[in-house]
């Protein structure tokens, strides 16, 4: 397996999409921030499941406090870090929630931790998708850049 500095070093820098959804699936654990129903921040690690077409499909299950925060207040923040090359990926964005089948089912099929735990129970899932994505990628490798993005996609307003 090559280093998280190799790895690193192949990103594509002018493709904010791609730096994203290869670090994610780097570090498959990734940690969100959102803020509680009481005002008070809450952070949580959850896992993102996949992209298409620009979009980022994240899922969350109908009775956790996570839900109930996202639907409250919109918004999330998710961060991983690399401890080898002191680098990270921050990411933010409109949280919009789903229960279309086909995006419940992919969430599915990427993530063996959901479906030891939610197989038998899938009525309890919800998908959920950012709008009005921002990202940013540092690092205090001196061999990496640091970079700012957005990373608009057709579900934006307009």
């Amino acid at each position: 397996m090559e280093s998280n500095l190799d790895f690193f070093k192949s990103l594509n820098y002018d493709d904010g999409l791609e730096v994203v959804t290869s670090v994610f699936r780097r570090f498959p654990l990734q940690y969100g921030a959102t803020l509680g129903r009481d005002g008070v921040p809450q952070l949580r690690p959850l896992e993102f499941k996949f992209e298409e077409d620009g979009v980022l499909y994240f899922d969350t299950v109908s009775f956790y406090s996570s839900c109930a925060e996202m639907e409250a207040f919109p918004h999330l923040q998710i961060c991983v870090c690399d401890r080898e090359t002191m680098s990270y990926v921050r990411l933010g964005g409109r949280v919009n929630f789903t229960r279309d089948e086909a995006v419940i089912r992919r969430c599915f099929e990427n993530s063996p931790v959901l479906t030891s735990q939610f197989g038998h129970r899938r009525e309890v899932v919800v998908g959920y998708y950012l709008t009005e994505v921002w990202a940013e990628f540092a690092s205090f490798s001196p061999e990496l850049p640091n970079r700012k993005y957005t990373l608009p996609n057709r579900f934006d307003p307009s």
